[in-house]
């Protein structure tokens, strides 16, 4: 990905989503930035969609099996790290704790999959066009290509989830997740978190 899609990517991700800004009272995009550096470290490929040449949209996937990239893979890992110490994070545990809450894949399907889809996001705007339905199609024929079987998907309410259903992907799995915003009165926020699985 380039530097100008990376930060098109960080400003839509931090519209579209929280990823810990809240919990770890950070004043910048660099929850945004912590977590596509995370996507880049594991994706294989992406699918973009831009308009006048901005981006709005991509997805990826992640080969597990993948030798490939591995300079890559270390790099962006090493600058995450870097992020992390960042003083615009004023509770990195509250952060660690909110990244954590998000890997909630059950043992029995930890070895069960050779590849996930590890981003699908689209400006909210654009949703409802088919613009999605279509990055996954392209995104599950490259994944095949690359020799992939079956793909896992994290997903939760805040997603539109309903698109995974319509392409034929099964829910194997179902979870509350809890997080901690930081407001004044100290509310709780729980939504339901899904895993899905789709056989190429």
């Amino acid at each position: 990905m380039k530097i100008k899609d990376m930060k098109q990517a960080v400003k839509l991700l931090s519209k579209e989503w929280n990823l810990g800004k809240k919990e770890s009272g950070a004043t910048n995009d660099i929850c945004a930035w912590i977590y596509l550096m995370t996507i880049l470290e594991e994706t294989e490929q992406f699918i973009y969609y831009r308009e006048n040449g901005k981006l709005l949209g991509f997805a990826g996937y992640s080969n597990i099996l993948s030798k490939k990239h591995g300079l890559r893979k270390k790099l962006y890992n090493f600058i995450r790290n870097k992020l992390y110490k960042s003083k615009s994070i004023k509770n990195i545990d509250a952060l660690h704790e909110y990244e954590n809450n998000y890997d909630y894949m059950p043992e029995n399907l930890r070895n069960k999959y050779d590849g996930e889809v590890s981003i699908l996001i689209l400006d909210s705007n654009r949703r409802g066009k088919g613009i999605g339905k279509k990055m996954l199609l392209n995104l599950f024929e490259l994944a095949k290509k690359d020799g992939i079987k079956s793909l896992y998907i994290y997903t939760d309410d805040s997603c539109s989830y309903y698109i995974y259903e319509s392409l034929g992907c099964k829910r194997v799995y179902e979870t509350i997740i809890e997080n901690k915003e930081y407001d004044k009165i100290g509310n709780n926020f729980k939504e339901h978190a899904y895993i899905y699985e789709k056989d190429l």
